[in-house]
């Protein structure tokens, strides 16, 4: 191989589209640049990082950005996904250059933390770590549906007109992504949610739209819920309805955490959930903007002259919190992810300090990741 004649890592130039089309349909499955617009497109070439060897693609590494709104608090995340090398080039490391580059592209342009859409070894040896426990698995089945049934529940396929309805209950959710209209535009047009092809339905009770649900179609009995929002005994009682009106074996729901009126409905109509991981990887990128960025809800849950008192840097690779002066290790970049966002196997040895540091750190972690929904690439 003559390394001379690649280009790279670099964004994507418009006119090579139709070579990153060509790579895709060999690595993934044939048309996924046309099923993921919110990536491949024209505005977002920069975040395409590719190495390119005489005028074809023959690595990519796909990134998007993204303001997410954590309980009021604004954070950048970038999410990854559509990760491939040609056949013929693997083995080379290229995916890992590319990778580095995407993450220092990221630090450069303001980013907080990265979403990966996988777990492969690729992203563990970047620091990426998956966030264990994090969510809960629900599933609704057709007993549990006889028994939740209600007459003034409905459900229909939403339609394009239906898109602002379905953006304005999103935004009342606490934790989310900031997503522009546009966003919902391109996913109701391809129906392809987190790998998945997808209903978006609208619930209603009494004729009044009080939720939405995007539903996959895994399996010809089973459905998987990949994006909800509104109200929460509305979403339940609407997928009851489901399950009943097609027969369904049953309909698979993730619950994040801190959605804990959910599992609260959930519990108190005895549907059983387990502990669930994250969809894919997560990985810091600044650990100090983070936290920073954080601030006003920490203050919400520990008081402003609390928050005063904590200081947040970095000493010899490792992420350290202070409270008065005490400093409070959470390890290299890797453990901080999984301590920062709550993993169920995320290091212990920053909670053997002795003080009031540790109390505080418990109170205000660990902080709610968004679901990807609409944004999974």
């Amino acid at each position: 191989m003559c390394t001379a004649m690649m280009e790279g890592p670099r964004g994507l130039r418009e006119n090579e589209i139709s070579s990153v089309r060509r790579l895709t349909d060999i690595c993934f499955w044939h048309g996924l640049v046309d099923k993921y617009p919110q990536l491949f497109n024209e505005d977002n070439l920069e975040n395409l990082r590719v190495i390119v060897k005489d005028g074809e693609v023959i690595s990519h590494v796909g990134m998007t950005y993204q303001w997410a709104s954590i309980f009021g608090c604004r954070l950048k995340v970038a999410c990854i996904g559509a990760v491939c090398t040609h056949p013929k080039y693997r083995m080379r490391g290229l995916a890992t250059k590319l990778f580095n580059d995407a993450c220092l592209k990221a630090y450069r342009d303001g980013i907080d933390f990265m979403m990966v859409s996988g777990s492969r070894g690729l992203y563990l040896r970047a620091g990426c770590r998956r966030i264990v426990g994090c969510y809960y698995k629900a599933v609704i089945n057709g007993s549990i549906a006889s028994r939740l049934k209600c007459d003034y529940v409905t459900v229909r396929n939403a339609d394009v007109e239906d898109l602002p309805l379905i953006s304005a209950l999103y935004r009342r959710e606490h934790v989310r992504f900031q997503r522009k209209l546009e966003d919902y535009q391109r996913a109701f047009k391809t129906r392809l949610v987190m790998d998945r092809n997808s209903d978006f339905l609208i619930i209603e009770r009494g004729g009044s739209p009080k939720a939405y649900v995007i539903l996959s179609k895994s399996k010809d009995r089973q459905r998987t819920v990949t994006e909800y929002a509104g109200e929460r005994i509305s979403i339940i009682e609407g997928l009851a309805e489901i399950v009943r009106l097609h027969s369904l074996e049953e309909i698979v729901i993730y619950i994040p955490k801190h959605d804990f009126i959910l599992r609260d409905i959930i519990r108190s109509r005895r549907v059983s959930f387990v502990p669930n991981g994250s969809t894919g990887t997560v990985k810091i990128i600044n650990f100090i903007q983070l936290m920073e960025r954080m601030l006003p809800y920490f203050e919400e849950l520990v008081g402003s002259r609390t928050v005063e008192r904590l200081s947040f840097h970095e000493e010899e690779g490792k992420c350290i919190i202070s409270f008065n002066g005490e400093k409070i290790s959470l390890g290299t970049y890797p453990e901080a992810t999984q301590v920062l966002f709550g993993s169920e196997d995320a290091p212990t040895k920053w909670r053997e300090h002795k003080g009031e540091g540790v109390e505080i750190i418990r109170k205000i972690l660990p902080i709610p990741l968004p679901w990807y929904g609409i944004n999974y690439v």
